[in-house]
């Protein structure tokens, strides 16, 4: 079995343009990613466009003594075809792209021997969850089953990203890397924004042999620069895990909350709060189309560095225009049109999960279609739904397209604790329940500034010193501290949703999920302890301002 690397570049990536011909380590980017991977001896091609933009880095190639070939722009699985054609269909192709200049040879053959007839697909990296920077990356599989992808993929999304429909019909094997370290996690060594490129100068300058220089070496080189990185407890299953707190992005769209006093944060300072939350370890952050400017802001400190350290999760806009018995285009045009707009805002080709705002838009003919059909075109990982009341998630649980529920839980909410919703969530452990109002906009960690509203139905300042009695008795930092663990503590619960106006509340926040949840005895205590309050308080779309 043979084995040829195949590394795919091009010159016009939209957030860090002509990359691959930046001077790295004394040579361009694309030329020093190319040697590196063939260090060992393994044969390495350049597959970049025909497209007269990319001449420039194919001559440069080809000056370097690296062969290149020639295709589709916007086809890199027909370029890959046409970078293997002289090889049998039991030999072994690596992809891997020049804005990863860390894997080296030795990846490349540690990875290469994995592949098989029995399993034709392997990769390495790509993955929050494994103890490698994010950009140590690649993926190997027998040209026959390239070739059969080039056969049976039709979507964009499939022929762009070379490897989709390999993984989705024939096996998808993730591995360990040969060599982890827990410093390691959480840094970045790809080359997507000129920060990026910054930072793997500062790692490559110091190397007296770039080309030879290990990949092992290389992370601890970056390691040392970094410094240690916070980490926080994931939930969920291998195809989608979250942290125990992602970041709620509806205060960096709209002033929000009963506890606000700061109003909106402007763009610099919300690109502050996203970046603080990825430093933090936070996973993903969530938003919706009806958060005023949140998409936007969002998209904009993607493009600046943070798409692969932040995953997003969004919400189509409210669907009330599309009666209940509207003919079911209506639903999907409907649908898909704020997909679209959501991914436009973001500037990405997909989110993590993507869900509707209400659950009575699921039911919407055509609307749950439309879901089902982005997340097979690979613009959605999960879809799912945004509801507020037990009857809407019993009436739901069944569904087996339901990949994901935001509902709203702290800790004076007891309805989502009764034995029919607890059972019908025992029965689909593969859920992913992030939980939202976990401060009840505020309300329960606030002091004085904290606007209750006026049918709230229960005595404040005597609930209020109860929450402050418990935060003593078991032993929490603060009131949000208490709330924060009670949530985290019910182990049905993949994440919490908290928002920030600051990078200061950003850090805060992940200090306190670092903290152990509460237990169930302690669980018990707050709920014999604290009043249960009616439907007006827990649902603020029933509040009434005094």
């Amino acid at each position: 079995m043979a084995t040829r690397v195949v590394l795919q570049s091009r010159l016009s990536s939209s957030r860090l343009p002509a990359k691959g011909m930046l001077s790295l380590a004394g040579m361009p980017v694309v030329v020093l990613a190319a040697r590196r991977a063939a260090n060992t001896g393994t044969d390495t091609v350049v597959a970049t466009s025909a497209h007269p933009d990319d001449d420039v880095l194919a001559s440069t190639v080809a000056s370097a003594g690296v062969r290149v070939v020639r295709g589709s722009l916007h086809d890199p699985l027909a370029r890959f075809i046409g970078a293997t054609h002289d090889l049998a269909d039991d030999d072994v192709v690596v992809r891997l792209t020049a804005d990863n200049v860390f894997p080296d040879g030795a990846l490349v053959d540690h990875l290469a021997g994995q592949v098989t007839a029995e399993a034709p697909y392997a990769r390495i990296g790509g993955s929050a969850e494994l103890d490698v920077p994010y950009g140590v990356a690649a993926e190997a599989f027998l040209v026959s089953a390239l070739r059969a992808a080039d056969r049976e993929a039709r979507t964009p999304y499939e022929r762009e990203h070379v490897t989709p429909w390999i993984r989705s019909h024939l096996s998808d094997r993730q591995l360990e890397p040969p060599v982890q370290r827990p410093a390691w996690r959480g840094l970045r060594s790809t080359i997507d924004t000129f920060d990026d490129f910054v930072r793997a100068s500062r790692v490559l300058g110091a190397v007296e042999a770039p080309v030879e220089v290990s990949w092992v070496d290389l992370c601890d080189r970056l390691a040392a620069l970094e410094g240690p990185r916070p980490r926080l407890a994931t939930r969920g299953g291998d195809e989608l895990r979250q942290s125990v707190v992602i970041l709620g992005a509806v205060q960096l769209g709209l002033p929000y909350g009963a506890a606000n006093t700061s109003g909106m944060p402007d763009a610099d300072e919300a690109r502050a709060v996203l970046q603080a939350a990825a430093a933090s370890g936070v996973s993903h952050v969530d938003t919706a189309r009806v958060y005023g400017e949140s998409e936007a802001r969002v998209g904009g400190a993607l493009r600046r560095g943070l798409s692969e350290q932040l995953g997003v999760v969004t919400k189509l806009r409210p669907l009330d225009e599309v009666p209940t018995d509207a003919d079911p285009g209506w639903g999907r045009a409907a649908a898909e049109a704020s997909i679209a707009e959501s991914l436009r805002a973001l500037d990405l080709d997909g989110v993590d999960a993507l869900l509707v705002h209400r659950a009575a838009d699921w039911s919407r003919p055509g609307v749950r279609d439309a879901l089902v059909e982005a997340r097979r075109a690979g613009r959605a990982r999960r879809i799912g739904i945004s509801l507020s009341a037990p009857d809407e998630l019993l009436a739901v649980l069944g569904d087996p397209e339901l990949g994901y529920v935001q509902l709203p839980f702290n800790l004076l909410d007891r309805r989502w604790l009764a034995p029919a919703v607890q059972d019908g969530l025992a029965a689909r452990p593969d859920l992913l329940i992030t939980v939202r109002s976990a401060y009840l906009q505020g309300l329960l960690t606030g002091g004085a500034q904290a606007r209750w509203p006026a049918n709230a139905g229960v005595d404040v300042a005597e609930t209020m010193r109860i929450v402050d009695e418990l935060v003593v008795a078991l032993g929490r930092s603060s009131r949000a501290d208490l709330a924060l663990a009670y949530v985290l503590g019910h182990r049905w619960v993949s994440s919490v949703v908290v928002g920030a106006e600051t990078p200061a509340q950003v850090r805060d926040t992940a200090d306190l999920a670092r903290r152990e949840p509460l237990r169930p005895d302690e669980q018990e205590l707050v709920r014999t302890r604290l009043p249960e309050p009616s439907i007006d308080l827990l649902d603020p779309s029933r509040w009434v301002t005094a």
